[in-house]
């Protein structure tokens, strides 16, 4: 018997007819181009996404920082109240009596700056608002003693000794920018030095900060003035200080930042009429 010498698995495959090659062709074909457009759909979609996750953050860069704005007040329901002890004044013409002394509370869990305690639930209040905007405002001073006032008046009073003034001079300049202790409001508990964690200078360089355009246009939403405004020294007695707030709580201080008057002014005028 003659034996085969080509067993099946080596047998050449049959040629495909010209219509069973054209017909794989399509197919492959097909297949190609749904695996591109399936590719390209995934890429448009991650585009899309990327685009859309960008174009805040690309809005926002053209607009620039966000604005802080001060709402609107009609103070034509404002009732001043000669007996407020918020609207307490202190300062080189009135010093501050000690007794009572006001109740304190810590602003914040973490810090040792107390205020006086309506004072300081309205200020833990606001540095929450502030944040939330995106401003960190960091407290510098609160409530000081005696004791307190006194140092940081003699520390102020030391550098201008330092910088070669007469015993006088020093005096005299150092009350311009921290009272003495007995006409420093930091006794009576309403008074706070506020800053920010990018800003961290008591000095007039705070008042161009993102920080100080946020308080003034919401501090007092939240009861807080600016004690010592720009231009106002000859009432005040005081230099401009931009980190210096003072709770008078939020309808005294909405009165009084829409009247634009340092409080010295402001009482004056409301006890005249």
């Amino acid at each position: 018997m003659e034996q085969n010498d080509h067993p099946a698995s080596a047998r050449p495959k049959p040629r495909l007819t010209r219509a069973q090659y054209m017909r794989r062709k399509r197919l492959r074909l097909a297949r190609n181009w749904a695996i591109l457009l399936l590719v390209c759909a995934a890429v448009v979609a991650l585009m899309t996404k990327g685009i859309l996750w960008l174009l805040p953050k690309a809005n926002a860069l053209l607009a620039g920082p966000q604005s802080f704005e001060a709402a609107s007040y009609d103070g034509t329901a404002y009732a001043f109240d000669a007996d407020d002890a918020r609207l307490v004044l202190v300062n080189a013409n009135l010093p501050y009596a000690e007794e009572p002394a006001p109740a304190l509370a810590a602003v914040t869990d973490n810090s040792t700056i107390q205020l006086e305690a309506e004072a300081a639930e309205a200020c833990r209040t606001m540095l929450e608002a502030a944040k939330a905007d995106g401003i960190e405002l960091v407290l510098n001073a609160g409530y000081l003693d005696v004791d307190g006032r006194s140092a940081v008046y003699e520390t102020q009073k030391q550098a201008y000794l330092d910088a070669g003034k007469t015993e006088e001079q020093a005096a005299s300049l150092a009350e311009d920018i921290q009272p003495r202790a007995e006409c420093s409001e930091h006794g009576t508990g309403y008074a706070v030095d506020i800053l920010s964690a990018d800003y961290t200078t008591r000095d007039t360089g705070f008042a161009a900060t993102r920080a100080y355009e946020w308080l003034t246009a919401y501090a007092a939403e939240y009861g807080f003035i600016l004690r010592y405004p720009q231009d106002r020294q000859a009432a005040t007695g005081v230099v401009f200080e931009p980190w210096h707030w003072r709770y008078v709580g939020t309808e005294n201080a909405l009165a009084i930042r829409a009247s634009g008057l340092s409080l010295e002014e402001f009482l004056t005028l409301q006890r005249a009429s």
